[in-house]
């Protein structure tokens, strides 16, 4: 072991030549930003260890592994150390430098020592940070000993920004000073734990791995799809040719501060809208490196069905914004054809930049074909299994959230009878029956064995709560006070520790979960309907499950989703608080939401932080979209706008899963159709045609795991666990639009459009259903009567008005 270190970094190298430990000096919990060889040890992944610079390399089709060699390691005092590694092929030398400068620097050169040239169709190095979820109860050891890694890849200026769990800064940020990167993918170790009743049912680690060359053989058909990165190829290197990459590790402070450090580096710093609808404007903001010009920038759409790629050259609409204190262009773009876009920015060195953004359909066409199309494919008929119900069938209630969400959005546009007549059918045929001996509500069916999952009863009372809302004519099963009483007594049930006999269900029963979204409204019509009885016993449990969420906080004990540590757990815990008026709890969590929200120059990657459906970092569009949520909501109390714009940024992320468009995966959705979850990184070593694709729990039937494919064995469809989401964006973004100012003293619009208007300023909202607008800083919100849709509004005068 060798130890190198300078004012900031301490970086142990074993006599591989990889690092083992990677420390900040003045870091009081002393963690180590990669993975650790003693932890992998320890947890039993000894045999899939993948240390951060161990190399692969495929020459003449010959594999060449650094594993299998020993390399000639040569250190120059504690600063600096040069391993080598000597095939009679293929050469590779690392130069690990440490400055006092606050930097690490790190060079991977790899050269052809033969006089004949040789092909290369790949080179992969492990870049393996620490992005680990530690199987224990120790909240502590995730949150300040684990990261999420956020990827900005494509073009000449990738980046990685690693952030502690706690959001508790300096964080490790890595900014390529070298030759592009080809790919970045991940390999994840695993013990699939589900038959042990715990969640998340997988535990682990994601080794990251960088390709400096990729022919695509690693991405298997998806590079075939993706018209955005695309381009792999092998790379011949002629005798005694060489290539070079390297990489600066820094510290960094936050979202805004990485960026800023990027300038220092060469890296242009952008600001642009992810997602747009055709019914908006795209806009991007960047500002360059000193000594550097924007030579031009090009925009490729892949639109229709076919997905033919159109180039724009969009040079010509960057000016310097005038009111800026810094150098500053911005582009407004109209985008009118609904599909993915791709930026490439040119710059006066030479080098160029990417950006990867969406342009999404006006999103309550999104929702209206889904909710048609849920209706038209999915609801069973009297006469198959489990009549009445919606498929692919589940015992789960997540499967539930596609009732909800046709329910909701009937009660925010003019409703359609037919849907609301299918999900009565289902709420009242079906679910009452198939979750509860003989329809009973006290008496829940053990539909997992021995036992029976808690969250389930929130989707079963969220359903019951949603057809309370509609007015008799449109039910014919039951009444709005029927469907009421029923939503009570569900959750009475399920908040209820006495109503439950084994140990399990009954700590459960005082986890929050998806019942927050309508657990305040649930019993102000309790009260506002005179069900005094079940409204006095519903607070009553739910002022007690807040009192043990307040003295929790202190530890973090809503961090943990039955068992283990989970953003289900925290992102819904704040959200709670929040709810409670319980501030001081709140802000202890806000941090773990903002940590946990991805930023990145592709929208794909702007998804929440979770890994245990895709074996890889990925949007899910339930839990994705709730954290999503949570962070929007919280926002409102807690007042903190990064955590409005990462759930904004997070929202439509997950309107990947639905977005018939995009042209860029395998998996190719019809109009109203979804899967739900997309695997963010290519390669996903562990299942290659996951890469950049979108999927469903259905994929896992083939798998290598034995586990995984008996599980899902009778599983059919790709969106069994969608819905609920939705329902989220309907309370938030559906139909809300923010606006606050920024630390620049520029007023920002979020779910929105914000241009000069003859007085002030007018604002236009992308909402499905507008009609809310807020901006808290200052007090003000404009809300529309009842029924009505206010796509725009004027703000003048520090007060909104009627445009």
């Amino acid at each position: 072991m060798r130890l190198l270190r300078n004012d900031t970094f301490e970086v142990n190298l074993s006599t591989e030549g990889t690092v083992e430990s990677l420390r900040m000096t003045d870091d009081p919990v002393r963690m180590n930003w990669v993975i650790d060889a003693g932890y992998v040890q320890e947890a039993g992944y000894a045999q899939e260890h993948k240390p951060f610079g161990q190399w692969t390399a495929m020459v003449n089709d010959e594999r060449i592994e650094s594993a299998n060699m020993q390399p000639y390691i040569e250190v120059a005092g504690d600063t600096s150390a040069t391993v080598t590694f000597v095939h009679d092929k293929f050469k590779v030398q690392y130069e690990y430098l440490l400055n006092n400068n606050g930097e690490w620097t790190w060079k991977i050169r790899c050269s052809n020592p033969a006089a004949a040239a040789i092909r290369i169709n790949g080179f992969h190095s492990w870049f393996s940070l620490a992005y680990i979820m530690f199987r224990d109860r120790d909240v502590m050891r995730n949150i300040r000993h684990s990261c999420a890694v956020f990827p900005h890849i494509g073009g000449d200026f990738s980046k990685f920004a690693a952030v502690r769990r706690s959001n508790e800064a300096p964080h490790l940020a890595i900014y390529s000073t070298g030759e592009r990167i080809a790919a970045f993918g991940t390999y994840c170790s695993y013990v699939n734990r589900f038959l042990e009743q715990v969640s998340p049912s997988l535990d682990g680690m994601l080794y990251h791995r960088l390709s400096f060359i990729e022919d695509g053989s690693s991405l298997e058909q998806s590079a075939d799809s993706d018209w955005i990165y695309g381009g792999y190829a092998p790379v011949t290197l002629e005798p005694y040719g060489e290539r070079e990459w390297s990489f600066v590790f820094t510290t960094f402070n936050g979202q805004a501060d990485f960026y800023t450090k990027a300038l220092k580096y060469g890296h242009p710093g952008w600001t642009y809208s992810s997602v747009t609808t055709t019914e908006g404007k795209f806009i991007a903001e960047v500002e360059l490196p000193e000594q550097e010009t924007l030579q031009s920038v090009k925009m490729y759409s892949a639109t229709g069905e076919a997905g033919v790629v159109n180039e724009t050259d969009i040079s010509s609409e960057f000016t310097i914004v005038p009111a800026a204190k810094s150098n500053r262009l911005r582009a407004v773009l109209p985008l009118k054809s609904a599909g993915e876009i791709k930026l490439v920015a040119q710059l006066s060195n030479g080098k160029c930049d990417v950006l990867i953004g969406n342009v999404l359909e006006p999103v309550h066409k999104i929702l209206e074909r889904r909710a048609e199309w849920l209706c038209d494919n999915s609801f069973n008929t009297a006469s198959v299994t489990r009549p009445y119900s919606f498929l692919p069938l589940s015992n789960q209630g997540e499967s539930l959230g596609k009732l909800a969400f046709i329910l909701m959005k009937n009660l925010l546009s003019p409703p359609v009878p037919a849907q609301v007549r299918k999900v009565e059918l289902s709420a009242f045929l079906d679910l009452k029956y198939h979750w509860f001996e003989q329809g009973d509500f006290l008496h829940p069916k053990p539909l997992y064995g021995s036992f029976y999952r808690i969250y389930d009863f929130d989707y079963i009372g969220h359903v019951y709560y949603l057809l309370s809302k509609f007015d008799q004519s449109y039910l014919y099963y039951g009444s709005p006070e029927m469907y009421l009483t029923w939503a009570a007594q569900v959750m009475c049930m399920r908040l209820d520790p006495e109503c439950h006999r084994n140990k399990r269900e009954q700590e459960e029963s005082q986890l929050v979960g998806v019942f927050i979204l309508y657990i305040a409204d649930l019993l102000a019509d309790l009260r506002k309907n005179a069900l005094t009885y079940w409204h006095d016993k519903l607070s009553k449990l739910w002022l007690a499950l807040v009192e043990g969420l307040k003295q929790g906080a202190q530890a973090y004990q809503g961090a943990v989703t039955e068992h283990f540590y989970d953003n289900a757990g925290f992102g819904l815990t704040c959200e709670a608080l929040c709810l409670a008026g319980l501030t001081d709890e709140a802000e202890r969590y806000a941090p773990l939401i903002i940590a946990n929200i991805g930023f990145s120059n592709d929208y794909r990657a702007n998804a929440p932080d979770r890994w245990w459906e895709a074996l890889s970092f990925m949007t899910h569009s339930l839990w994705g979209g709730l954290v999503a949520g949570a962070a929007r909501s919280s926002y409102e109390t807690i007042g903190d706008a990064r955590l409005l714009e990462a759930g904004y940024r997070a929202t439509m992320a997950m309107f990947n899963c639905y977005d018939w468009n995009v042209h860029s995966t395998t998996r190719k959705l019809k109009p109203g159709e979804a899967a739900s979850t997309y695997s963010i990184a290519a390669p996903n070593l562990n299942m290659p045609e996951l890469s950049r694709n979108r999927f469903g729990q259905s994929i896992f039937k083939k798998s290598s795991d034995p586990l995984f494919s008996s599980l899902f064995s009778n599983i059919e469809g790709d969106d069994w666990d969608m819905g609920e989401e939705l329902v989220a964006y309907l309370l938030g973004f559906g139909s809300t639009t923010y606006l606050y100012t920024d630390s620049e003293g520029e007023l920002r619009c979020v779910n929105g459009l914000i241009e000069p208007a003859e007085k002030g300023w007018e604002i236009t909202s992308y909402a499905a259903y507008p009609a809310r607008y807020v901006m808290l800083e200052q007090g003000l919100s404009f809300v529309s009567t009842a029924g009505e849709s206010l796509k725009s509004v004027l703000f003048t005068g520090g007060k909104f008005e009627r445009a």
